[in-house]
C-alpha cells in the first residue's frame, strides 16, 4: 500500500504523538505503506522549531526497520492536484488502496464521497485508525454463532469505490430474508458512499436447493431491489454485475473492498426474520489491507476472480448488469 502525505498533514500526524493509537499507527505505516512526501525534505527546516522536532522525530520512526517496504519518497508529484473525482475511475489496485493525508482545497468533498481514505488536516489519526481491527493492524476472528446482525461488518467497514462479494448461496435463502442479510450486508459496507456510484459484483450460484425443488435466483428483482436500496442512502444509483457461478467454482464465502476484507464459515445468511442466527458455521474473519501480506492475498484473490470471469465471458448470460468494476474487467 502507498500512503501519499503532504507536509501540513504529517505536522499535524505528529503532533499526535500522546493519542493511543499513535503507536499501532505509525508501526502500520512502517512496516506496511510505501510513505510518499509531496514536499521537499527541506521544507521541514522552515517549520517552527516544536513542530520541526515533532516531525523529525516521527521520520526517525518511520525510516528504521521498514522490512520489505520500499524506502520513504520525498517530493513525490502525485495524486495531481487539485484533487477530482477523476481518482476514483481507474484500474490501478495501488492507487485504490492507498492512503491520502492531503491539504488539497478539495480535501473536504473527497472525504464526503467515501470512495478512497482520504484525510484534510487534523484528521489522520482517524483514517488510520480505520485500518485497524479493535486497535491493531490484523486479522481477528470472531465466533460466527455468537453474532447478532451484521455490526462487524458495519462497525469495520471503510470507504470504497467497490464491493465484490463470493458467495455460492448469497441468495440461496426466502426472498423475505435478503433485507436481514444479503441487502443489508451491503447496505453495511456501503454505508460511507455519498454521491459517486459504487461498484458492486456479486459471484454466486444462479439457482439453488430448496428442499427438494430448484429454485432460480431472481437476478432482475434483486438487481432492481438492491439498486434502489442504496441509491436512497447514497444519492446515487450503483453500478450492480452479477456473475453466475459454475456449481464446480468457487466455494469460499468472501467480501473484499479497498481496504477491508471478510470471510465466513458459512454463507452470509445468517439470520431468519426474527433476527435469530440459524448458521451452523464456527467462524467470521476480518481482514485489513493495513497489513500488506493480507492485502496481497486479496490481490492474488481478485486476479483468480478475473481468470473466472475471462473463463466465462463467452457463456450465454454468465455475466449479467452493468460490467463495471475498478478491479475486474469485464
Amino acid at each position: 500500500m502507498y500512503a501519499y502525505i503532504d507536509l501540513a498533514n504529517l505536522r499535524s500526524y505528529a503532533k499526535s504523538g500522546g493519542k493511543p493509537d499513535f503507536p499501532a499507527c505509525t508501526d502500520m505505516l512502517r512496516q506496511n505503506f510505501n510513505i510518499r512526501f509531496t514536499f521537499d525534505k527541506s521544507q521541514i527546516l522552515k517549520e517552527k522549531k516544536q513542530a520541526q522536532m515533532s516531525i523529525m522525530t516521527l521520520i526517525k520512526q518511520l525510516s528504521r526497520n521498514r522490512g520489505n517496504s520500499d524506502s520513504i519518497e520525498w517530493n513525490f508529484n502525485y495524486p495531481p492536484r487539485p484533487l477530482t473525482e477523476k481518482i476514483f475511475e481507474t484500474d490501478d489496485i495501488n492507487q485504490l488502496t492507498s492512503i491520502y493525508l492531503l491539504d488539497d482545497e478539495n480535501i473536504k468533498e473527497m472525504v464526503k464521497h467515501g470512495c478512497l481514505l482520504f484525510s484534510e488536516e487534523g484528521n489522520e489519526m482517524k483514517i488510520l485508525g480505520n485500518l485497524l481491527i479493535e486497535g491493531k493492524p490484523t486479522t481477528k476472528a470472531y465466533a460466527l454463532r455468537d453474532m447478532r446482525d451484521w455490526s462487524l461488518i458495519e462497525n469495520n467497514a471503510s470507504p470504497c469505490t467497490d464491493i465484490v462479494v463470493i458467495d455460492p448461496y448469497f441468495f440461496a435463502q426466502s426472498d423475505l430474508l435478503y433485507e436481514y442479510n444479503s441487502y443489508k450486508i451491503i447496505e453495511s459496507l456501503a454505508k460511507w458512499n455519498e454521491s459517486h456510484a459504487l461498484n458492486i459484483v456479486i459471484f454466486t450460484l444462479p439457482n439453488y436447493k430448496d428442499n427438494a425443488t430448484m429454485r432460480d435466483v431472481l437476478f432482475a428483482t434483486i438487481g432492481r431491489q438492491l439498486k434502489s436500496r442504496i441509491l436512497a442512502k447514497s444519492g446515487v444509483e450503483p453500478k450492480l454485475t452479477f456473475v453466475k457461478l459454475p456449481s464446480s467454482k468457487e466455494h469460499d464465502r468472501t467480501i473484499i473492498t479497498n481496504y477491508k476484507m471478510f470471510d465466513s464459515g458459512d454463507s452470509f445468511k445468517y439470520f431468519n426474520d426474527k433476527g435469530e442466527n440459524t448458521s451452523h458455521g464456527r467462524w467470521f474473519h476480518v481482514h485489513t489491507h493495513g497489513d500488506k501480506e493480507t492485502r496481497k492475498l486479496a490481490v492474488a484473490y481478485l486476479q483468480d476472480l478475473q481468470d473466472l470471469v475471462n473463463d466465462l465471458k463467452g457463456g450465454l448470460n454468465s455475466i449479467i448488469g452493468d460490467k463495471k468494476s475498478n478491479f475486474l474487467k469485464f
